[in-house]
């Protein structure tokens, strides 16, 4: 105070070297005080201001309380002859020391944590008593009103008398502050976010999940710039700045949580857009998933990490929500059900996205393959949205991963047919297969291409044609098909004969491509 009335006679708004080192002794001293208040049950965001605010507080009441003689207070000596010595009460006080048992100041007597949580109450009992002589007159007072270190107390001085007056512990100039940083801090993320949300239909990912990240990095840097004018530069006191800390605090960490799930999301669409991987597929499902776990895990240890430093435990919440957590999972058995067999369709990846597949009774193109479910578009446009555990039981047949197409047609020839013209029509269908530059013969394999008179039908003399057209495409089957069946027609005119009727004729096109292993597959 001496050091304080010496710069407030000097010239200029910032102090003198002669007043900093008059300071450097009470700043000692102080922090000496400090050290007598036991503040381990003090959250540790709110332990500095905690001891500063108690030693104030504990001096206001000292300087108006009667004090016994030191020599009535227990000493060293006092504890050598009583062992079970462990807390002494002020006199006409509730104010107690107590002996610290264990952690790295066991065996000290400090003012115990109970007395420091009570110092305010006991401070509005005795503010009304004088002060007893030689006392520092209303320090509490000066403190409550004066800014932090780097603004010059000089800027107050200048103020209206109508801004330095107290109102809830707090000078009206701070409550005018303290509206005017809040405001600010809301502002700017706000701007931002309005700025991101404007850009974000204009943006493919991964560069759009990126820009989401900046409105939660503004927020933190706003509330990290408003914890420190509040505490520092303002200098907020009491309950007013201890609720204010819990209240930006939680919000901080809650954001940071919220930024870490962003990052996580951001990363996942940066690896699904490096490599060109389809967006819909069940990879890229699969990155989403993982990195959101990952991020849902770390930002949620990291928010309840950062709000047990203000006192907010979150343990007892999660502990809460377990017991309903057997309800939760068997409520939710379907969708883990989806996920293992979205998982499984990973790994044996029979189909993929953009593929043609047979599934059960239907057939239709892979559109989207999901964690939950699989979307398959339909032969006739429907859109089918299948739960994963259904699909992955069904039989899948994959016709983009054929090799060939089988092409086998029964021509029924008339009864009328004589052996020469049959002959002939063999023989000529055999040349056919041969000479067609898109029909496979395969000879001693289980795809031999063939020609074959194989029965006497009700109506007709049955001929085979097996064969396997090489292509993977079924427009271009279709094609070939169709350029086949013309020049069989051809070939049966030609040997004086026709088809019998009613015709026999049956056509089947089915999928006889070679199996592939899950290792050739993948």
């Amino acid at each position: 105070m001496a050091a304080n009335e010496q710069y407030l006679k000097e010239p200029g708004l910032f102090p003198s070297a002669v007043v900093k080192e008059q300071v450097a002794p009470g700043i000692i001293l102080f922090e000496r005080a400090m050290d007598c208040l036991d503040t381990s049950e003090v959250p540790p965001r709110l332990e500095k201001d905690a001891a500063i605010e108690g030693t104030i507080l504990l001096k206001e009441i000292l300087d108006r309380v009667d004090i016994p003689p030191y020599a009535e207070i227990p000493d060293a000596d006092d504890l050598e002859i009583d062992k079970d010595l462990s807390r002494w009460t002020i006199p006409n006080t509730e104010i107690n020391l107590v002996k610290i048992n264990e952690g790295p100041r066991a065996g000290e007597f400090l003012f115990s944590s109970e007395t420091g949580a009570r110092l305010e109450e006991f401070y509005e009992k005795v503010k009304a008593l004088p002060y007893k002589p030689n006392s520092t007159e209303d320090f509490y007072r000066f403190y409550i009103s004066n800014p932090g270190q780097i603004l010059s107390s000089k800027w107050i001085q200048r103020l209206p008398r109508r801004l330095k007056a107290i109102y809830w512990d707090q000078a009206l100039w701070q409550w005018i502050s303290l509206g005017v940083v809040l405001l600010i801090a809301a502002w700017n993320p706000y701007k931002v976010l309005t700025w991101t949300q404007q850009r974000a239909g204009a943006l493919e990912p991964p560069r759009r999940t990126w820009e989401t990240v900046i409105p939660p990095i503004v927020t933190i840097i706003s509330l990290i710039t408003v914890d420190y004018v509040l505490d520092e530069l303002i200098n907020i006191t009491g309950q007013i700045l201890f609720l204010s800390l819990v209240v930006l605090e939680s919000f901080l960490w809650t954001v940071v949580a919220l930024t870490i799930f962003f990052i996580g999301n951001s990363v996942a669409e940066t690896i699904i857009a490096f490599p060109r991987i389809n967006s819909q597929s069940l990879d890229a499902s699969m990155i989403r998933t993982i990195s959101r776990l990952l991020s849902v895990t770390i930002g949620t240890t990291t928010l309840i990490l950062g709000v047990e430093r203000v006192g907010i435990s979150l343990i007892p919440i999660l502990a809460g929500l377990g017991i309903g957590g057997l309800a939760l999972a068997l409520a939710a058995r379907p969708t883990l059900e989806n996920i293992i067999a979205g998982l499984i369709l990973l790994v044996d990846r029979p189909v993929r996205v953009g593929e043609r597949c047979r599934f059960g009774e239907r057939e239709g193109t892979i559109q989207e393959i999901g964690l939950r479910s699989t979307r398959i578009r339909a032969v006739d446009g429907d859109l089918i949205s299948m739960p994963n555990s259904k699909f992955s039981e069904l039989e899948l047949t994959n016709r983009s991963r054929r090799n060939c197409i089988l092409l086998r047609q029964i021509l029924g020839l008339r009864y009328e047919t004589t052996p020469q013209q049959l002959r002939a029509v063999l023989t000529k269908l055999r040349e056919m297969i041969l000479a067609h530059p898109q029909l496979l013969e395969m000879k001693g394999s289980e795809k031999e291409a063939r020609a074959r008179f194989i029965k006497y039908g009700d109506y007709s003399l049955d001929i085979e044609i097996f064969v396997y057209v090489d292509t993977v495409t079924f427009p271009e089957f279709l094609n070939i098909q169709e350029d086949i069946l013309l020049q069989i027609n051809d070939i049966v005119q030609a040997a004086g004969t026709d088809f019998a009727f009613p015709s026999q004729t049956t056509y089947l096109a089915q999928d006889h491509g070679l199996k592939q292993n899950s290792t050739e597959q993948s």
